[in-house]
């Protein structure tokens, strides 16, 4: 659940540069910038049990597949049915699909109030 919050509190770079308003230099200076912070936060570190490291790499493979309320802009949840062709694609075994889809849902609960915040 941990790994969710951190995951859903993680900082939005969409920064977006000028390309017309600069000199090519000073553009791919920006870019080098830009893909520098990225790298940071993409590797600023979490620890992960052992145990929850295969549900956790689920929940990220589904980071696209949150359901949002089109009027508020709220996220509503992750698709479910993305999560049961996620868990076969991904070749996770038929044993273990129920325990990761509840670890999924557990971190789901989590990452919702901190993404609904922002």
């Amino acid at each position: 659940m941990d790994a969710a919050r951190h995951w859903a509190a993680r900082p939005v770079r969409a920064e977006v540069v000028d390309a017309r308003a600069q000199d090519p230099e000073d553009w791919q200076q920006a870019l080098a910038t830009h893909e520098a912070q990225f790298e940071e936060a993409e590797h600023d570190g979490f620890a992960v049990w052992p145990e929850n490291e295969q549900a956790l790499r689920m929940f990220l493979a589904l980071r696209h597949c949150w359901r949002m309320d089109s009027m508020s802009g709220q996220y509503l949840g992750i698709e479910r049915p993305a999560i049961e062709s996620t868990l076969r694609l991904m070749g996770v075994k038929r044993r273990l699909r129920r325990e990761i889809f509840e670890q999924i849902m557990l971190m789901e609960d989590a990452a919702l109030p901190v993404l609904n915040r922002k």
